[in-house]
């Protein structure tokens, strides 16, 4: 294997790695305890905006798109590794 390919390979990992674990965090947080005890030690101002549950919603989505990004990023295969077989 030449140095190219791995560090594509590892490129990929580390690119599927950040992208599901920002995308759990950003689906599961709003919802969470965490977030309730988080939005205290704001200002109230910002605490109702970040309450909202439409905010939240935005988030949660923004974190399914994430997620979504890792699996086209598994099942569809890019061009460069196409051309590598």
């Amino acid at each position: 294997m030449d140095a190219v390919r791995v560090l594509r390979i590892t490129f990929m990992v580390l690119y599927a790695s950040y992208l599901t674990n920002v995308g759990l965090l950003l689906v599961l947080l709003p919802w969470s305890a965490t977030w309730s005890r988080f939005i205290l030690l704001l200002p109230p101002k910002v605490a109702v905006v970040l309450d909202s549950p439409f905010i939240r919603g935005g988030l949660t989505a923004f974190g399914v798109l994430h997620l979504l990004l890792v699996l086209a990023e598994l099942v569809v295969p890019s061009r460069e590794a196409q051309k590598d077989h």
